[in-house]
């Protein structure tokens, strides 16, 4: 476990790696499928993408 970190965040963050897995495993039909039902009013355009979180790049291991 890290330093620092409750249960809470330790949940969230083995969540967001579970859907950030399942969004790599997915075929594109299955992408398109999720983009549209997740773009609402209709009139909206599809958003086929995952949004990107700000903030500094991971440091490379050397």
């Amino acid at each position: 476990m890290r330093e620092h970190t409750t249960p809470a965040v330790e949940s969230l963050r083995k969540e967001q790696k579970q859907q950030r897995k399942a969004e790599r495993e997915s075929t594109p039909e299955q992408q398109l499928d999720k983009a549209l039902k997740d773009t609402f009013p209709a009139s909206d355009p599809v958003a086929a993408q995952s949004p990107v979180k700000p903030g500094a790049p991971k440091k490379r291991r050397q």
